[in-house]
């Protein structure tokens, strides 16, 4: 069965490739893209800063724990054999260290000794020590920064946001200002083996975590081990950190009405107080569902594929596009690809056109950079843009950025 023709975010994009066709919509929505400078005005590190971070702490860690250390040194004597390069641990490109884990883990080099499903134990320990330390940075639902604030505020129903970012510092600004989102792609109704509709009745924003979430934990693996315990049991259930009891860190499931049957996000499930998560800690019994920043991330983007369907035809029909904070890092070359498109479509397509009584306005392209080899490098890597098209504002994300992306 063909796609549905349904419009999202101005291309056609369904949650699963068995969906009817609906009305088109007559809205035409903007689409924000969001990097980790989105969330530096709030105290969040940056990726070099979080990797120090996360290298710090980790040292610190006993136990099982300590295969990161022995990873690391692998890793060093790995560049020293193959590349002849001597570099100390904390010198290494963390990227390129955790693809080189990947890629390890994706084709079970270690056999049996294979940790999990969400990686071996070094990835395990980065993945739960980003959770740990973005938990804490973030700020709490009654102490967001008005900048946040006002951003939420300013989103409409169905503009679409794609971020990288792995904090919740937006979802909680959406929830403070009362604005209605969702965190997948479409919902659907009278879902069967044939397909589905798309259902279009509810305003919202829709935000779509790419890279996932420190507040994301899959429950397959603790379903099966549900069905598998004996009825005879001692204990009525498995025990988990946050399964076994899922009203103790609000557990919610991700997606909202219904799916098919084998549809990745069915089993993943938010969880709403995940600061106090991370502080009773839960290393090696669960791990929060993202991709490292790892050059290898797409081996295991799998569970979010849908996010990024007919994301090429993204930017023909919409109105206003803004990418804030994100500049296209080498270990995310493959955004380059996509943004290319997304950039280009805006830009060409009805550009200058009054579309249903729109037109669309600038591109809007926001960094930090102070330094005239800074602007340089941000240029080469968007180096596809149509300046005359464009408008940039390089002092960061701030009220007077709102202005360009939300003009009144």
């Amino acid at each position: 069965m063909s796609p549905a023709a349904h419009k999202n975010m101005g291309l056609r994009s369904t949650a699963t490739r068995k969906v009817n066709h609906v009305k088109r919509d007559s809205q035409q929505y903007r689409l924000f893209i969001l990097g980790a400078g989105f969330s530096r005005p709030a105290g969040l590190p940056l990726a070099s800063e979080l990797w120090l971070e996360v290298v710090r702490r980790a040292r610190r860690l006993r136990g099982r724990a300590e295969q990161f250390s022995d990873d690391l040194k692998t890793y060093v004597e790995y560049l020293r054999a193959c590349d002849g390069i001597a570099v100390e641990p904390e010198d290494i490109d963390f990227e390129q260290f955790l693809a080189f884990l990947d890629l390890e883990h994706h084709l079970k080099l270690r056999g049996s000794d294979t940790w999990s499903r969400d990686g071996n134990e070094t990835q395990v320990v980065v993945k739960t020590l980003i959770g740990q330390i973005l938990a804490e940075a973030t700020p709490a639902p009654n102490a967001i920064p008005q900048l946040y604030l006002d951003f939420a505020a300013s989103l409409q129903p169905s503009d679409y946001v794609l971020t990288f970012n792995y904090d919740v510092l937006l979802e909680r600004a959406l929830e403070a200002v009362r604005k209605p989102f969702r965190l997948f792609p479409s919902r659907l109704r009278n879902v069967t083996p044939m397909g589905a509709e798309v259902d279009t009745s509810h305003e919202e924003v829709v935000l779509l975590k790419l890279h996932g979430s420190i507040d994301w934990f899959d429950r397959t693996d603790y379903s099966e081990r549900e069905r598998d315990w004996p009825k005879d049991a001692k204990h009525s259930k498995p025990s988990h950190p946050i399964f076994a009891d899922p009203d103790e860190f609000e557990a919610v499931p991700l997606v909202e009405g219904p799916r098919f049957p084998h549809d990745a996000l069915r089993e993943m499930y938010r969880v709403r107080r995940v600061r106090q998560l991370y502080q009773r800690g839960f290393l090696f019994h669960c791990a929060p569902w993202l991709l490292n920043p790892s050059s290898a991330k797409m081996l295991y983007a799998a569970t979010v594929r849908d996010f990024w369907y007919g994301m090429g035809s993204a930017g023909l029909w919409n109105f206003g596009l803004a990418i804030i904070g994100f500049s296209l890092p080498i270990h995310d070359d493959y955004m380059r690809q996509v943004l290319y498109r997304i950039v280009t479509n805006y830009q060409q397509a009805n550009w200058g056109k009054r579309v249903l009584g729109r037109r669309k306005t600038p591109l809007v392209l926001i960094d930090a950079r102070s330094s005239k080899a800074g602007k340089e490098e941000l240029e080469s890597r968007y180096s596809f843009v149509d300046w005359n098209k464009a408008v940039t504002s390089l002092k960061g994300f701030t009220q007077q950025t709102l202005k360009l992306m939300f003009p009144t």
